[in-house]
């Protein structure tokens, strides 16, 4: 039984074009040796440059918001450095473009705050994208935040696609974000 779960598993990945998929804790560590295997995926695929390098930074981009905001975390010590954070990944090709899918738990209260930024987003064209990027360099980031709250718009302009997400109702009261990026 277990291979033949095991199998159905990796044909479920195939049928759905997915390279590769990670679901658990997260580290920065992790995040580089995965952002490695994107990389090679790329070379690969003789991706162009261009495009490599845009994949490359919304998957760095999405793993980024899992460790800082998944709301499920774990600490090997008391430093920072040493923060885990559960969500998983996922980046494959899709109608001739290549997608990162992230998700992961955040509070209630959050995603009220998240649809709201996305669809602020997801109105906007690339000259907006560009000016509002520009925009929030210049603010102070936001109190909860730990980038410049530029992460979203981030992966906005490297996207090819109006970016997707979802949110799921866990059993604990708690969503499971999910954001889509095509590039």
């Amino acid at each position: 039984m277990l291979a033949k779960d095991i199998y159905a598993f990796r044909s479920e990945l195939q049928n759905r074009n997915t390279f590769f998929a990670y679901s658990g804790y997260f580290s920065e560590n992790l995040m580089l040796s995965l952002g490695n295997a994107v990389k090679q995926q790329m070379e690969l695929q003789n991706t162009e440059r261009k495009v490599a390098r845009r994949v490359f930074g919304v998957f760095v981009e999405q793993v980024q918001n899992i460790i800082r905001y998944s709301d499920e975390q774990a600490w090997l010590s008391d430093t920072k450095a040493s923060r885990l954070s559960n969500g998983v990944v996922a980046f494959g090709h899709e109608n001739q473009s290549f997608f990162v899918i992230c998700g992961n738990p955040v509070p209630q209260e959050e995603a009220v705050t998240l649809r709201e930024r996305l669809e602020i987003i997801r109105g906007m064209d690339g000259e907006t994208l560009r000016k509002h990027y520009r925009t929030k360099l210049r603010e102070e980031p936001e109190a909860q935040s730990e980038g410049g709250s530029i992460g979203l718009i981030e992966i906005a302009r490297r996207a090819t696609q109006p970016l997707e997400y979802d949110f799921y109702d866990m059993d604990d009261g708690r969503k499971f974000f999910v954001l889509k990026a095509f590039v």
